[in-house]
């Protein structure tokens, strides 16, 4: 008996065993994927014909491949002069979960329309590529594609097909360290957590998740969840479905994107929870291009979308001033001024002052009408100086008054002024009314009614002590209070002394 076989197991030292020689045998198709490994070449076990996907989990073991074979490649002990081209399969079936946690590798990994059934895990793992092109991923109790902390210069989930069961995400690449994330036309479903968690990501170019982009996700995280996520590029979602029937479609709070967002061309996002899409604190160094086809929340049509906070450079595309402004004030699941004086700015950075002016009218109305105001005394002033003053962008309409309390006032002298209100005034008395003449009782109505203008007509015509003079004085006492305070409040709205955030 050898040496090794009498040592007491007591003693904690086991015989050695050669792992080499432990692990089964290579199949067939295990050894041409790694002379193809060798050669630079592309394994394609479906030999150029297009997957029925349906079909994939019939697959025999002419299309099998071990897990633990695909991470021996990358690790170097299989293929240890590998081509630069990487790992490139097509159309296998992957037994066994693919473990790549840890794994720092210079071999590109692609795996192109295969089924992995078990999923794959990278967290904390360094590949200069991974492309997953066309695949199914899976798993019954785990996240399909677990890859927080994963470093590579580009992933490619392309018309992927993910079906999760894990509150951590379908696909999980939070705090991932990306080059690029193209995930164009794939089909994400998660019925425990997001489809897409990618919290705090960085990406230093563009994420795609367009072309047929499709991800149902449950709970209060949201179906995708780019949460105080990084882009150095764009973020397009043109034409992606996003559904969530207990929380977020899009959770994009404190996002920051270098260039421009594309959400158009088809998009689609319905939510329930707090609100549908929220962009709060996020920050857009380029152009905000928001054009949904279709933004609803289940139980609210108010918690559609939450702006607060959102900045961006540039007037957004796509939606009109008027399609803004009634999506700020009836699809918002609450008041605030920030998301109106963000659009105000950009559109007055744009040379559009008209634009800008109106959007801060809108912030006044929706401030009162979102009962933002809740004092009844501070409510009426408001609601006063929106009819009077436009919440003082608009001071013209209290010269209007102006002009008008004059034009009253000048009216009235003429009129009651010829049926006994006026009368000259003699010196020394005479007996008998003397009527004013038309210039007179003119004089007179623009002293009434125009503050701080005094023509001296009164010195020679003036009221009547009778019936008709005394409505005309009290009638000027009212029109001459109501110029004076339209002349204060055109001062003050000219001086913007009225006008709040």
């Amino acid at each position: 008996m050898a040496e090794s076989a009498r040592v007491p197991r007591h003693c904690g030292i086991v015989p050695f065993v050669d792992v080499e020689l432990a692990r089964p045998a290579l199949t067939e198709v295990e050894r041409a994927l790694v002379d193809h490994v060798e050669r630079g070449a592309v394994l394609d076990l479906a030999e150029d014909e297009t997957i029925d996907r349906t079909e994939m989990r019939s697959w025999d073991t002419s299309r099998a491949v071990r897990a633990a074979v695909v991470r021996d490649i990358l690790r170097g002990r299989l293929a240890p002069e590998p081509d630069p081209h990487g790992l490139r399969l097509r159309g296998a079936r992957i037994t066994g979960r693919l473990d790549l946690e840890n794994l720092t590798s210079t071999v590109a990994l692609e795996l192109r329309d295969c089924l992995l059934s078990d999923g794959l895990i990278a967290r904390d793992a360094h590949l200069p590529t991974l492309d997953l092109t066309g695949s199914v991923l899976e798993h019954p109790h785990a996240a399909p594609m677990a890859a927080t902390r994963l470093t590579t210069t580009a992933l490619f989930l392309d018309q992927v097909v993910v079906e999760g069961h894990s509150a951590s995400g379908a696909v999980d690449i939070s705090d991932a360290r990306l080059g690029a994330l193209q995930c164009c036309g794939a089909k994400l479903c998660n019925d425990s957590g997001p489809a897409v968690d990618a919290e705090r990501m960085q990406a230093d170019q563009s994420v795609f998740l367009r072309d047929g982009f499709e991800a149902v996700g449950t709970g209060k995280q949201g179906t995708v969840r780019l949460h105080s996520a990084r882009i150095g590029g764009q973020l397009s979602c043109q034409g992606a479905k996003l559904r969530n029937d207990s929380g977020p479609a899009l959770h994009a709070e404190r996002l920051q994107v270098g260039e421009n967002v594309f959400l158009r061309d088809g998009f689609e996002a319905i939510g329930a929870g707090a609100v549908t899409v929220t962009l709060s604190g996020a920050r857009i160094d380029g152009l905000l291009v928001f054009q949904p086809a279709r933004l609803e929340h289940l139980t609210n049509p108010s918690a559609r979308l939450n702006v607060d906070g959102l900045v961006y450079s540039e007037v957004p595309a796509g939606l009109t001033t008027d399609d803004w402004l009634r999506l700020l004030r009836g699809g918002t699941p609450f008041y605030a001024a920030q998301p109106y004086q963000q659009l105000a700015a950009a559109h007055r950075a744009a040379g559009h002052d008209d634009q800008a002016r109106r959007v801060l009218l809108a912030q006044r109305r929706d401030q009162v009408l979102r009962r933002a105001i809740t004092s009844r005394a501070e409510r009426a002033w408001v609601r006063f100086t929106g009819l009077t003053l436009g919440y003082g962008y608009q001071p013209w309409r209290a010269l209007i008054g102006l002009v008008a309390a004059i034009a009253v006032s000048v009216v009235l002298a003429c009129a009651l002024g010829g049926h006994g209100g006026l009368t000259q005034v003699r010196n020394p008395p005479a007996p008998g009314p003397a009527p004013c003449t038309l210039v007179e009782r003119i004089g007179i109505g623009l002293e009434v009614g125009t503050p701080l203008i005094t023509p001296g007509t009164r010195t020679h015509c003036d009221t009547t002590d009778g019936a008709t003079g005394q409505i005309l004085t009290a009638t000027g006492w009212a029109l001459r209070f109501g110029a004076w305070a339209f002349a204060t409040l055109f001062i003050a709205g000219f001086t913007s002394a009225v006008r709040k955030t």
